[in-house]
């Protein structure tokens, strides 16, 4: 990712080559966090940091290496350093909704996301992860709308399909739930919750024979997902097949699903 910032014509003029290794410095602590990283791309945020405590395109890189190591408090606070300091680029308003959302802070994380999307309202990851955030923040309509609008602009993006069909399946708008699956699944074979929520779906439209198998390739990609094993279950066992809705509710169950333990204890305990 290039990085803009502003230099005075002061250290044009007097200190490009310190410049150069800064810029350089930078673009490699960016390229410490894309390759997972991150302790590595900390330790180096830390020194750029300490060399230039007034720059904020620094805080902003340090805020990114927290944000790599899961430190979104510490990630926050340099965020904020740097948008005190004016760096003010779509980028950073967009990490800073990521770090707001991870903290719960969802009223914030919009706000900062509306930011980003004024500096370039053509970014369909920064409208869909809008649309998250609205979910978390318990208006599905507003994120309906964002879900939609992130798929207008990149209609490649699988993730904006699937939460669209979350969205679609909480409505009982079964149908509209299974075409977005199929899109997801289309996009991205291997999506493991697409075959889920497809799943899920046909079971809701009392298709039980399709929703296993659903459940069935769902679980083949993710053999830890605790949904897909308890609505297989549940499938199972409305098709009759009560030893295999045992089996599948107890591994569910063992995997913390509370459902598949109810179901295990009224069904399956003598």
């Amino acid at each position: 990712m290039k990085i803009k910032f502003t230099l005075s014509l002061f250290l044009m003029l007097g200190f490009g080559l310190f410049v150069q290794a800064q810029t350089a410095s930078k673009e490699e602590i960016l390229a410490h966090i894309a390759n997972g990283e991150g302790a590595v791309a900390l330790e180096k945020a830390e020194s750029l940091v300490k060399n230039d405590l007034d720059a904020a395109e620094s805080y902003y890189i340090r805020g990114r290496a927290f944000l790599s190591m899961k430190n979104a408090t510490s990630a926050l606070k340099d965020f904020n350093k740097a948008d005190s300091l004016k760096l003010e680029t779509a980028e950073l308003y967009f990490r800073k909704g990521i770090t707001l959302s991870l903290l719960g802070k969802y009223k914030d994380a919009i706000a900062s996301f509306d930011k980003s999307l004024k500096l370039d309202d053509r970014n369909a990851l920064t409208v869909y992860n809008r649309g998250l955030a609205y979910v978390d923040f318990g208006n599905d309509d507003m994120a309906m709308k964002d879900f939609n609008n992130a798929i207008d602009l990149n209609p490649s993006l699988a993730e904006a399909y699937l939460s669209r069909a979350e969205l679609s399946f909480e409505a009982e708008n079964f149908k509209y739930t299974i075409k977005d699956c199929n899109k997801v699944i289309e996009l991205n074979p291997n999506f493991a919750d697409a075959y889920y929520f497809r799943g899920v779906a046909r079971g809701g439209t009392e298709n039980d024979k399709e929703a296993i198998e659903d459940f069935n390739k769902c679980i083949q990609l993710n053999p830890s997902h605790d949904q897909a094993l308890s609505y297989r279950g549940s499938a199972k066992f409305l098709s009759g097949n009560k030893k295999g809705a045992c089996s599948d509710w107890k591994k569910a169950m063992e995997l913390g699903n509370d459902d598949a333990e109810n179901s295990y204890n009224s069904y399956c305990v003598e």
